[in-house]
C-alpha cells in the first residue's frame, strides 16, 4: 500500500462524522448547497477471488455495482460466481459452484471529494445462492444393512445471508480507486442437499454461522 492511499485511509476512519462532506451552512452566511440526487455509479471489480486460482482450486468472480445518491447513500448490486475445491485431513474432497448475488445499500460516514471519491461507509446487505456440491471419499452407512457411500454427487442447496458492512475506497488515479471491506454475515435461510450439508456457499464463505470476511475491489467511475 502506497503512503498516499494508507494516509487516505487513516483521515477517512478519524474524521468520522461527515467532515469532508460539504457543510449545510458556515456561519449562517453561506447559504446550504443543494447536492443533487444522481452523483455516479462505481463498478467494482473482485480482486481477491480471482487470486486464489494462483494457489489452489479455489478462486472466484464478481462485479458489483455502487449508485451515489447525493454522496450519502450508495444502493449496490452484486453479482459473481465461486468454485471451492479442498480435500479435509480426514481425506474427504468437497467440491462446490454457482453463482451469487447481493443487494443492499451502504451510507457514507465520511468522505472526501465531489463524487465522494474517497469513502468511508457501512451497509447492510442480503446474499443469495443456489449451487450444486459433490463429496468424495465418504465411509458411512447408508442404511441399516451396512451398505457404504463413498460419494454424493450434485447435491443441491439454496442460501440466503444478511451481510453486515464497514469498509474504505480510496482514489487512486482518474476514476480509478481501490477499497477494502469487512464483512460479517450470518444465514438467515439454508436448504441443504438430499443427504448432506454444504461445507462452502458462494459468495458467504465457509458454511459458519457467523462468517467474517475481507473483501478487495478495484473501482472505476463511470463517466455518467
Amino acid at each position: 500500500m502506497s503512503p498516499s492511499i494508507l494516509y487516505k485511509t487513516i483521515c477517512l476512519i478519524l474524521l468520522l462524522p461527515v467532515s469532508f462532506s460539504v457543510p449545510a451552512q458556515e456561519k449562517g452566511k453561506e447559504k446550504a448547497i443543494d447536492i443533487p440526487l444522481y452523483q455516479g455509479v462505481q463498478l467494482g471489480f473482485d480482486l481477491a477471488s480471482p487470486a486464489g486460482l494462483l494457489i489452489s482450486d479455489s478462486w472466484g468472480a464478481g462485479i458489483k455495482a455502487d449508485v451515489n445518491l447525493k454522496n450519502k447513500y450508495f444502493p449496490t448490486f452484486e453479482v459473481g460466481f465461486a468454485n471451492f475445491d479442498k480435500t479435509s485431513d480426514t481425506g474427504i474432497h468437497f467440491k462446490s459452484s454457482g453463482q451469487y448475488f447481493k443487494i443492499g445499500v451502504n451510507k457514507a460516514l465520511s468522505y472526501y471529494g465531489d463524487k465522494a471519491e474517497d469513502l468511508f461507509f457501512a451497509g447492510a446487505h442480503y446474499g443469495f445462492s443456489a449451487f450444486s456440491y459433490d463429496l468424495d471419499n465418504l465411509v458411512y452407512n447408508q442404511n441399516y444393512w451396512g451398505n457404504n457411500v463413498t460419494s454424493l454427487q450434485n447435491e443441491k442447496a439454496v442460501t440466503g445471508w444478511i451481510e453486515l458492512v464497514a469498509g474504505v475506497r480510496v482514489k487512486v488515479l482518474g476514476p480509478i480507486s481501490l477499497g477494502w471491506t469487512a464483512q460479517y454475515k450470518s444465514t438467515l435461510h439454508l436448504s441443504n442437499g438430499n443427504n448432506s450439508a454444504p461445507a462452502y456457499i458462494p459468495g458467504f464463505g465457509l458454511n459458519l454461522k457467523p462468517n467474517v470476511t475481507m473483501a478487495f475491489h478495484l473501482y472505476y467511475r463511470l463517466p455518467l
